[in-house]
Formats: structure tokens, C-alpha cells, sequence
């Protein structure tokens, strides 16, 4: 049987890497558009974490 946890966390990993990546690519050609695209990936990332969060410490 599979979590959620499970399924959701190398996701979150491989979106926290590619953020990553777009962001120093970013930074290092002056392109805005990757930029903001990092800050879009790590916004999701934060309200998809949020949201497990929520879930998890909800009392049964």
C-alpha cells in the first residue's frame, strides 16, 4: 500500500530541483521569464506543502 507521502515527495523534490535549476539559470542569462518561473515552482511547492500539512495534523 502506498501514502501520499509516498507518491508526493519525489515530486516535490524534482520540482524543488528544476526550481532550482531555473532559477541560477535564471539569474545567470538576465532572463526574467525563468525567474519568475522559479518563483512559480516554489510558490506551488509551498502551498502544496501547506496543504499536506493541513491534512495531516487534522485531528480524526
Amino acid at each position: 500500500m502506498t501514502s501520499l507521502t509516498m507518491i508526493l515527495f519525489p515530486a516535490a523534490l524534482a520540482l524543488a530541483l528544476w526550481g532550482g535549476a531555473m532559477a541560477v539559470s535564471g539569474f545567470r542569462q538576465g532572463n526574467k521569464l525563468k525567474i519568475f518561473s522559479a518563483v512559480g515552482a516554489f510558490a506551488l511547492l509551498g502551498i502544496g506543502g501547506t496543504v499536506l500539512m493541513e491534512f495531516i495534523t487534522r485531528p480524526l
